[in-house]
């Protein structure tokens, strides 16, 4: 029985990442591939040239973004679907799921830490996310940090105003400690383990 779930535990989530990845490919091919036929006859198509033209698009409105003008007119369009009551709540919230990760690995590996607990005598794992409180100016704490704090197997957590006195900084890059908290320290047993066998 433990050999078969080791098995699925290898097949399934492989299979889930190939059927992603297979998918997002299909979708950027098919959705690009209806521009290219624009420009260039069907005989010339080759399958693929979709994909590519997707990466090179993006690439280019990465490139665009660091124009002011560019800027300036993404806002704008903010603005406009933020007074849009439910595409503004789906729009805010996968542009701040992209942020977060993006903010997470912009922040270096100096950010995981284990806070105190002192009534259950307990540590939890978490990740410095802000130390600039210009925003709560009456907040009553000493030397506070914001400390999110992620689920384990779920996209969520919540943060916490700490002081850093209480937090113990951990060396752990942020791919290391994001899978330990996700997992429930699953993926770190499985290296300890995998590591024993090596020596």
């Amino acid at each position: 029985m433990k050999t078969f779930l080791n098995g699925l535990g290898l097949i399934i989530p492989t299979a889930i990442i190939f059927y992603l990845l297979i998918w997002l490919l299909q979708k950027t091919e098919a959705f690009f591939k209806k521009f290219l036929l624009f420009v260039m006859p069907d005989q010339y198509y080759i399958t693929g040239m979709g994909f590519i033209a997707g990466v090179i698009f993006v690439y280019f409105i990465g490139i665009l973004l660091r124009f002011w003008v560019v800027q300036q007119f993404r806002d704008f369009l903010e603005k406009i679907i933020n007074k849009m009551p439910i595409i503004s709540s789906v729009y805010g919230g996968i542009k701040d799921f992209m942020n977060f990760f993006s903010n997470m690995k912009n922040r270096g590996d100096k950010i995981t830490v284990l806070a105190d607990i002192p009534a259950m005598d307990a540590k939890l794992i978490g990740f410095i996310m802000l130390e600039d409180f210009r925003n709560f100016k009456d907040l009553d704490m000493e030397d506070p940090v914001v400390v999110y704090f992620q689920m384990s197997y779920q996209i969520g957590g919540y943060s916490l105003f700490i002081p850093k006195k209480n937090l113990t900084f951990v060396d752990m890059s942020i791919e290391e400690s994001l899978r330990f908290v996700m997992t429930a320290g699953i993926s770190n047993v499985k290296g300890r383990v995998r590591d024993e066998q090596r020596s």
